[in-house]
């Protein structure tokens, strides 16, 4: 890992720029990108930027990381092997390892979008914990809310894509299928497994339990 400590943001426009300031040549910066860093960065290496990026305080980025047009606040860390593109990120949030976040993400404070896990078009407010293993597409995703591996968003209805509206301190357990558009209220609890097609109101308990 290639560690610096900015006083002030700086603006990197070229390759050869990038890789003298952080003496390597594993770093690669894109045609007519930019990044900015701010304050402490550390960069492991066969890293890419592309578009224009811009990297909080405390930020590190793990081996082999692919950032597009990404921007990240205070201590955020990616994870080795992570694709990230169009995010706007706050603080002290947590991606991958290897996780696929694209077109338009916005996560708040404190997110884990862990292992393996992809999302599209979604925003996550404060709190949000997707450990490992998800899918995300089309989504409103409201405080603390916790989802578990293999969950799937089932976004598109073949003719278009639908929006899932998730509110805040839900938990949606292991397998879950959340099929759109579909609404679920907030403190509601969806068990592992289930397949879920209508809203579900607030303080709900979901269980469906194999035949």
């Amino acid at each position: 890992m290639y560690s610096m400590l900015f006083e002030q943001p700086m603006l990197i426009d070229n390759e050869q720029q990038l890789r003298e300031l952080f003496k390597t040549d594993r770093l690669s910066l894109g045609a007519s990108s930019t990044v900015v860093f701010e304050g402490l960065i550390t960069l492991g290496s066969e890293i890419l930027f592309s578009g224009d990026c811009i990297l909080g305080s405390e930020t590190s980025i793990g081996n082999g990381c692919i950032l597009t047009s990404v921007i990240l606040g205070i201590k955020n860390k990616v994870r080795p092997y992570s694709i990230v593109s169009n995010l706007t990120a706050g603080s002290s949030n947590l991606f991958g390892p290897f996780c696929f976040i694209r077109d338009e993400c916005e996560v708040a404070d404190n997110c884990i979008l862990g292992s393996h896990v992809e999302t599209a078009r979604s925003v996550f407010a404060s709190g949000v914990k997707i450990s490992h293993h998800a899918f995300v597409g089309d989504a409103i995703i409201g405080e603390r809310t916790i989802i578990g591996a293999g969950v799937v968003f089932c976004n598109y209805d073949g003719h278009s894509r639908q929006v899932t509206t998730v509110e805040s301190d839900v938990t949606i357990g292991s397998g879950v299928l959340l099929v759109a558009p579909i609404f679920i209220g907030e403190n509601s609890l969806i068990a592992a497994g289930s397949v879920v097609t209508k809203d579900v109101p607030k303080y709900e308990k979901i269980i469906q339990k194999l035949q």
